[in-house]
């Protein structure tokens, strides 16, 4: 089993947290799920905690989409990390489908949004 393969496993990805959230107050939340090895932050709202042993990891991921006041988090989303390094496969929708998106948020409150022929 290659090195990477292991580490994925290990590893949780963690995002809408507080932009003024450190490494120790990471730590100090997931903890207790099992020892860290390592926290690499990808931006300021993002970041990797890598766990020594693969049922930690496991276990973190009980807390995605909980509250966490000592993240500053409204809801903490918290995925596999070897989830979010795959890439991304291209939709085949047959010509004239359409998707349904949900109407843009701020806040939780609904941004009006005009289309851009009424815009104008």
């Amino acid at each position: 089993m290659a090195k990477r393969d292991r580490d994925d496993n290990r590893q949780i990805l963690l995002q809408n947290f507080g932009s003024n959230v450190k490494a120790d107050d990471i730590a100090s939340v997931f903890c207790k799920f099992g020892r860290i090895e390592s926290i690499r932050f990808l931006g300021r709202r993002n970041c990797v905690v890598l766990f020594e042993q693969s049922d930690s990891a496991c276990k973190a991921l009980q807390l995605n989409n909980t509250k966490q006041s000592s993240l500053f988090a409204s809801l903490l989303s918290v995925t596999s990390a070897d989830v979010a390094n795959k890439p991304c496969k291209k939709s085949h929708l047959p010509p004239g489908s359409f998707i349904l998106l949900d109407p843009p948020r701020f806040n939780n409150y609904l941004i009006p949004v005009l289309p851009s022929f009424l815009s104008n």
